[in-house]
C-alpha cells in the first residue's frame, strides 16, 4: 500500500475539515473516500443518496406546485363555462 501526502493552505483546510466533520470522519479519511470514489472504487455513502433524494423531493414539490396553479386555472375556467352555458340555457327557455 501507498502513501499519499499534499499541502493545502489553512483556509482550504478549514473548508476540508468542516466537510469531514459534516461526515463523521476525520480529515484524513474523508479525503481517502474522496479519492476512492472519483476513481470509482467506493459506492456513493447514504450521505450522497440523501441529499440527492432531498433534491429529487424539492424539485417534485416545485413541480406539483406548478401542476396544482394550472389545475386551478382550469377549474376556474370551467366554472366560467358552466356559468355561461347556464345562463345561455336560461336566456334560450
Amino acid at each position: 500500500m501507498k502513501q499519499v501526502k499534499f499541502y493545502i493552505d489553512e483556509e482550504h483546510y478549514e473548508k476540508l475539515r468542516k466537510l469531514a466533520e459534516e461526515q463523521g470522519l476525520s480529515v484524513p479519511a474523508y479525503v481517502k473516500n474522496l479519492v476512492l470514489k472519483a476513481l470509482g472504487e467506493l459506492e456513493p455513502g447514504i450521505e450522497e443518496t440523501v441529499k440527492y433524494l432531498e433534491e429529487r423531493t424539492e424539485q417534485l414539490g416545485k413541480e406539483v406546485g406548478r401542476i396544482g396553479i394550472d389545475l386551478a386555472r382550469v377549474i376556474k375556467r370551467v366554472e366560467r363555462l358552466e356559468r355561461e352555458i347556464s345562463s345561455r340555457h336560461q336566456r334560450a327557455t
